[in-house]
């Protein structure tokens, strides 16, 4: 344990350039004590880390060293050759790359841990796509990748749920969720956009500066929930069959609270758009449901139904 936190934290200091002894003990889940003799370690054993005072110091290495590629077993070699991203990687442009990493990677390790390494391209894939959908086209993917790598600015026009907009960003980072590619982009607020969206796009030779702070696996996380929230702005309540409730499972949706059965037929209560999606939604379920609220989506689906009527009639 004590080995693999050493070329950890050689590793970190590698990558992030200078980190305190508070940092280093938070991430490994050890004392400061811990960190400061771990660092005694590894100057032991030869490797220029040292120590910078004041406000903003801490420990790093020397300029320009760099270690070389070892120390990884089967598990983490193997993690670093998850071929299902194959997919994502080349919409990116960056597949070719990809497997030139991969092919280092082998070559670097002991020919044992390489071949257990290799399995994982044999024995796992990731297909990011959903059932019954083709790829979305984006065709400013590409240009948006590059803003995002070089740090440059875009003009682009946007198809909104109000129409088009005209927008001048800052792209902070790439998304692709559930098959569907999306910019997090700063213009006065960080928001979202859907690449596929995209009716145009100039990309600008302007930089720009990155927030202070902005962290991506929070601002999505944040983001995603309060989207789902003010998205599932109605609570609906069905009466359904067994088979009304297994449909439902297979449609993704889950009651807010544990179905109560009266006789045949269960209640459920379900946090769903206010849109027409949620009309085709509950006409997928047939006879197995009835609408028991609100009364205005029962009235819709009515209609719905008796205009489907008059067109067989």
């Amino acid at each position: 344990m004590k080995s693999s936190r050493l070329l950890s934290i050689l590793m970190l200091l590698q990558v992030r350039g200078r980190m305190t002894a508070e940092a280093l003990a938070a991430e490994f889940e050890v004392s400061v004590r811990t960190i400061h003799r771990d660092i005694d370690q590894l100057s032991y054993a030869g490797v220029p880390v040292y120590a910078e005072r004041g406000r903003l110091g801490g420990f790093r290495l020397l300029d320009g060293y760099q270690t070389r590629l070892t120390g990884l077993n089967e598990d983490e070699a193997g993690a670093l050759l998850l071929s299902g991203l194959g997919t994502a990687l080349d919409d990116l442009g960056l597949l070719p790359a990809a497997t030139r990493s991969e092919q280092k990677i082998l070559a670097a390790l002991p020919e044992e841990t390489r071949e257990k390494a290799a399995l994982v391209s044999d024995r796992f894939l990731l297909d990011p796509q959903s059932w019954y959908r083709s790829r979305e086209a984006t065709p400013f993917l590409g240009q948006v990748a590059t803003a995002v790598w070089t740090g440059r600015k875009l003009a682009l026009r946007y198809s909104a749920w109000k129409g088009e907009v005209e927008r001048l960003v800052s792209p902070l980072a790439i998304v692709l969720k559930a098959g569907t590619w999306y910019l997090v982009a700063e213009a006065e607020t960080i928001r979202v956009y859907r690449i596929a969206n995209i009716q145009y796009l100039d990309l600008l030779e302007d930089g720009f500066s990155r927030p202070e702070g902005f962290d991506l696996r929070s601002f999505w996380h944040d983001w995603r929930a309060d989207f789902e929230t003010r998205l599932k702005s109605q609570l609906v309540t069905l009466k359904v069959t067994p088979e009304g409730l297994q449909r439902l499972g297979e449609t993704g949706l889950r009651p807010v609270a544990t179905p109560v059965f009266e006789g045949p037929m269960a209640t459920v209560s379900l946090a769903m758009e206010d849109s027409p999606f949620a009309v085709r939604m509950l006409l997928s379920l047939g006879s197995e449901a009835e609408i028991v609220a609100p009364a205005g989506l029962r009235e819709t689906v009515l209609t719905e139904l008796q205009q489907m009527l008059g067109r067989y009639a």
